[in-house]
C-alpha cells in the first residue's frame, strides 16, 4: 500500500502504520536527540518498538476518525527512505471553529535546507482544501528563534497577548500562540458543515 499522502518537489509526505514502528522509533531517536531543548520528556516506553507501535495504532485510529494527522516527511534523494521529519496536525476541531494544532519536527542532518518550509506550506494547504479546517495554531517558545522563523516564513502570526504553558524537559515553558487563517477551505470548496 502506498501511504504517501502528499508530494512536495523534494518529499514525500507519508503516514505509518503500526508495522512501521522501527523506521518510526528510528527517527523519532534522532530528531529528540537534535531538538531536545524544545521538547517534553517522552514517556518510558516511547524509544521501544512496542512503544510505538502501540501509538502508531492510535494514531491511525484517530487519523480514520478525522481527529489528528501526523504525515512523516522522507527525502525523495534518500536511497533509503528514511524519515527525516514529521508534522502533526492535532486536536481537529470540526464541530464549531474548524481548527487545529499543528507541530513539527526534523532531524538534524536535513535541517536548515527548506525542508521543512515546503513540507509546512504544502500541509497548510492541504489542511483548508482537503480537510475543511479554517485557522491552524502553533505554539511556540519565544526563545525558539529557528521555529518562529519557520512559522513566519510560513504565513503564521502571533496572537497578541495569547500565550499557554507547555512541558519542555523537567519544567514548564510559556509559548506564544502563532495562528493562520485558511482562506480557501470551507466555502471555496463546497462544504457546508
Amino acid at each position: 500500500m502506498d501511504k504517501t499522502i502528499l508530494t512536495t518537489p523534494r518529499l514525500w509526505l507519508r503516514v505509518m502504520a503500526p508495522c512501521d514502528n522501527e523506521a518510526v522509533r528510528g527517527y523519532f531517536y534522532r530528531a529528540w536527540t537534535f531538538g531536545e531543548d524544545w521538547l517534553p520528556i517522552p514517556p518510558a516506553d516511547f524509544f521501544t518498538l512496542q512503544g510505538q507501535r502501540r501509538r502508531l495504532a492510535a494514531e491511525e485510529t484517530m487519523r480514520a476518525a478525522g481527529r489528528n494527522l501526523r504525515l512523516f516527511l522522507v527525502r525523495r534523494d534518500d536511497p533509503f527512505e528514511r524519515i527525516c521529519g514529521d508534522i502533526w496536525i492535532d486536536c481537529i476541531d470540526r464541530l464549531v471553529y474548524h481548527t487545529a494544532l499543528i507541530e513539527c519536527r526534523m532531524e538534524e542532518r536535513s535541517s536548515r535546507k527548506g525542508l521543512m518550509s515546503e513540507a509546512l506550506a504544502c500541509v497548510i494547504a492541504y489542511a483548508g482544501q482537503t480537510l475543511g479546517l479554517h485557522r491552524l495554531e502553533a505554539l511556540i517558545a519565544p526563545q525558539h528563534h529557528p521555529a518562529r522563523r519557520l512559522v513566519e516564513r510560513c504565513g503564521f502570526t502571533p496572537l497578541s497577548g495569547v500565550t499557554c504553558w507547555r512541558q519542555i524537559g523537567q519544567g514548564w515553558v510559556e509559548h506564544q500562540v502563532y495562528t493562520i487563517t485558511l482562506t480557501s477551505s470551507l466555502l471555496d470548496h463546497g462544504h457546508h458543515r
